[in-house]
């Protein structure tokens, strides 16, 4: 287990840029790792414009820095570059406060006009404190970030897909691993296999929903933690199903089923991998979650999904599930969207 600071520089709080950073710390917590963040915003004024690193503020912030391993640093983009706040804390460090840390540097901008911050404004401060590795960063656009009133965020793909990846580099590194390319899908050696959420392989599944579900609805509770029904729902002596979907080694999908009533089986744990997702991943477990609930008896299938999952509301609309809400009401107004279909209907189709 590695110990992480974060720093955190937006003057503003909420802020899309503290956003960003809560949806990295998640990932990063879910390996394992201890994250200690600093606050910049919270330090007191006076001392941190006047350089005074005696400060008990700062010098606790300072030695916080001083005893991570590894360092994820966000800023938002001001005049194409990062902000004051940042400016002025990392003018306190050390000559060589990075020194053999890994650092991966993210930001945020109302514009692509600023993509280039990280690598010309930031990346070479960073060097110069010594840090012994940089990792690619990423600079997410404003309007690819969501915020919803209580908590909450909704990355759109082109920026929560990116962020992923340069996460799981950094946490590579962290963690003495090489970095892993992930390689496209090919659909026809994909494999469908029965399992128990016990199962090894079933892990990453399990792990990134929760970092999914508390991400996008700004809390924790039964829901977010997985939960809500015993793991046991999914075992097919209890009526239930598990199926992961496997391509090289990893599992790339995956989605279960449990006894609803006599006649109904209930969809739950619906995933697919952030790296392969749009290339018919979710279709697929679907049609073999169907074929499950089939074998067990069920002629029909239920679930809901949350209102702040739109690519699941489309996914259960296109493969013919049909919607038992107002589709043109606000989905915040509603709450869980639940959503059926006939397996007798399915089979017809499929014939």
């Amino acid at each position: 287990m590695a110990t992480i600071a974060t720093i955190s520089s937006s003057p503003s709080h909420p802020s899309r840029t503290d956003a960003v950073l809560d949806y990295v710390t998640k990932r990063l917590i879910s390996h394992g790792h201890e994250v200690t963040p600093i606050v910049l915003r919270d330090l007191s004024t006076e001392p941190l414009l006047r350089g005074r690193a005696d400060d008990p503020g700062i010098a606790s912030a300072v030695e916080v820095l001083e005893a991570a391993d590894a360092v994820v640093v966000t800023t938002p983009v001001y005049k194409a570059a990062y902000s004051g706040l940042l400016k002025v804390f990392l003018d306190l460090l050390p000559q060589y406060a990075l020194k053999g840390k890994t650092v991966l540097p993210l930001a945020t901008g109302g514009t692509p006009a600023h993509v280039l911050a990280i690598d010309y404004a930031l990346r070479p401060v960073l060097t110069s404190l010594g840090a012994g590795a940089i990792g690619q960063g990423w600079f997410v656009l404003s309007s690819h970030i969501r915020l919803y009133d209580g908590g909450g965020l909704l990355l759109d793909p082109a920026a929560s897909v990116p962020v992923y990846q340069v996460t799981e580099a950094f946490l590579a590194t962290v963690e003495g691993n090489q970095p892993v390319e992930s390689a496209p899908v090919q659909i026809a050696a994909v494999e469908a296999v029965r399992a128990r959420p016990e199962d090894p392989e079933a892990a990453p599944l399990l792990a990134d929903l929760v970092v999914e579900y508390s991400t996008r609805y700004g809390l924790t509770n039964q829901n977010t933690q997985l939960t809500e029904v015993p793991a046991s729902d999914f075992h097919a002596e209890r009526g239930g199903a598990f199926v992961l979907l496997r391509h090289g080694g990893e599992t790339v999908a995956g989605g279960a089923i449990r006894r609803y009533d006599d006649q109904t089986a209930e969809v739950k744990r619906m995933w697919t991998s952030h790296v392969h997702r749009r290339q018919g991943l979710g279709r697929r477990v679907l049609a073999e979650l169907e074929a499950a609930a089939i074998d067990l008896g069920y002629r029909r299938l239920y679930l809901t999904t949350g209102p702040r999952q739109p690519e699941a509301a489309a996914l259960y609309l296109a493969v013919g599930f049909e919607p038992q809400f107002d589709v043109d009401a606000d989905p915040e107004s509603i709450g869980p969207l639940p959503f059926t279909k006939e397996l007798s209907v399915a089979l017809k189709v499929a014939s």
